[in-house]
C-alpha cells in the first residue's frame, strides 16, 4: 500500500518521504516486534532504535503532515516524540480491521486525524472515545498497476484457470475454497507453515504482484475473493484491485460491496457455499455476461476508486 501511495502522492505534486518502521532494511518484521516488546514490556529501552533516524528525517524533511499506515504498530511514545520535533498533523490511515488493533496503539497514539477501511471502526472510535476527527476511507486501486494487460502465451499457461484467488490460505479461506475443489484452480500467494488442509495440491506457495497480479485475474475466468470474518464494515484491498485490473470477481456478500460497486452489474457476491458453487457454474457457461460485469468494474474503479480519489478526500478533510 505504501508504495502505491508514495507514487500516488509524487504524481499529484506532492513532496514525499517515505520511512520504514521496519529500519529501512535494516531490521525485520520479527526483530522490529522484538524490540518493540523488550521496549514496552520489559522496559530495557527508552526506544527503538528505528526511532533515532525517523525523527532526523522528521526534522530534516519538516513535512506539513505525518502519514501513519496502520497505525498498530506505532506506539504512543514515538508519536509524542514526533510532536517534539514537528508541528506537522499526524493523521493514520489503518487498512485493517477490528480484529488486529493488537496494542490498540491506534486509539492510544493521539493521532490528529484516523481514516478507517472499515465504516464499524469509525462508529465504535466515535461512540466509545474523545477521538471524534475518525472518518471513513476505503481502499483503493492503483490504476497504473491495476489494470488490464494483454496475455501471452507465457502468462496463459501459468495463470490460466477456472478459477483462482491471490491471498493467504488461512483456514477460513480454505474451508470457503474447499468448496470448488471440482474445479481448475489456482490460489496464489503463502501457505502457513501450520497449514494441513486440503487445499495444498491448488496451491502455488507463490504471491502475485504488479503486473503479474493483473495478468493473473485477467487469465482467470472467475476470481473469488473471501473476505475475512472480521472485515465488517469494509472491503480489502483485493475488491478493488481485482475490478481496477478488470477479473470478474466473485465476493463475499456484505453491505459494504453494494457501497462501492452495484451486485450483478459490476460485481457479483455470494452469502453461502452453495450460492458460490452455483454462480461459479453460472458463469463458466455465459462467458458474455462474466464479461460485462469485469469491464463494467473496472470502470468504475477506475473512475471512484483510485488512491488520488482517497488521498484528494483525506486532503480536503484535514483541509490542506
Amino acid at each position: 500500500m505504501e508504495a502505491h501511495i508514495v507514487t500516488t502522492l509524487q504524481n499529484m505534486g506532492t513532496d514525499t518521504r517515505y520511512f520504514s518502521m521496519t529500519g529501512k532494511g535494516l531490521y525485520s518484521p520479527r526483530i522490529s516486534r522484538i524490540l518493540e516488546k523488550v521496549m514496552t514490556d520489559l522496559h530495557l529501552l527508552r526506544s527503538i532504535p528505528v526511532e533515532t533516524p525517523l525523527l532526523a528525517e522528521i526534522d530534516k524533511f519538516r513535512p506539513d503532515v505525518i502519514l501513519v499506515l496502520l497505525g498498530n504498530y506505532t506506539t504512543p511514545s514515538t508519536i509524542r516524540k514526533l510532536r517534539n520535533v514537528s508541528n506537522a498533523k499526524i493523521v493514520c490511515w489503518c487498512q485493517d480491521h477490528m480484529g488486529t488493533m493488537g496494542r490498540q496503539y491506534i486509539i492510544g497514539s493521539g493521532f490528529d486525524f484516523i481514516f478507517a477501511k472499515d465504516q464499524l471502526m469509525v462508529d465504535r472510535f466515535r461512540a466509545f472515545t474523545e477521538m471524534k476527527q475518525v472518518h471513513y476511507l476505503p481502499e483503493a486501486c492503483n490504476p497504473g498497476i491495476h489494470r488490464p494487460v494483454s496475455l501471452g502465451e507465457t502468462d496463459k499457461t501459468r495463470f490460466g484457470c477456472d478459477v483462482t484467488t491471490a491471498a493467504t490460505l488461512y483456514y477460513y479461506r480454505s474451508e470457503i475454497l474447499s468448496s470448488l475443489t471440482g474445479f481448475d484452480m489456482k490460489i496464489w500467494g503463502p501457505v502457513p507453515r501450520y497449514y494441513d488442509g486440503p487445499l495444498r495440491e491448488y496451491a502455488t506457495g507463490q504471491s502475485v504482484y504488479a503486473r503479474d497480479k493483473s495478468a493473473c485475474f485477467n487469465a482467470s475466468r472467475i476470481v473469488v475473493n473471501t473476505l475475512f470474518p472480521m472485515e465488517i464494515g469494509g472491503l480489502n484491498a483485493r475488491a478493488f484491485e481485482i475490478a481496477g485490473c478488470g477479473g470478474f470477481q466473485l465476493i463475499t456478500y456484505s453491505e459494504a460491496v453494494a457501497r462501492h460497486f452495484e451486485p450483478g452489474k459490476e460485481i457479483e457476491t455470494f452469502r453461502n457455499l452453495a450460492e458460490l458453487h452455483d454462480k461459479v457454474c453460472y458463469y463458466l457457461k455465459h462467458e458474455d455476461a462474466r464479461r460485462a460485469i469485469a469491464e463494467a468494474g473496472q470502470r468504475r474503479a477506475h473512475n471512484e476508486h483510485t488512491y488520488e480519489h482517497r488521498l484528494r478526500e483525506m486532503f480536503e478533510i484535514i483541509s490542506l
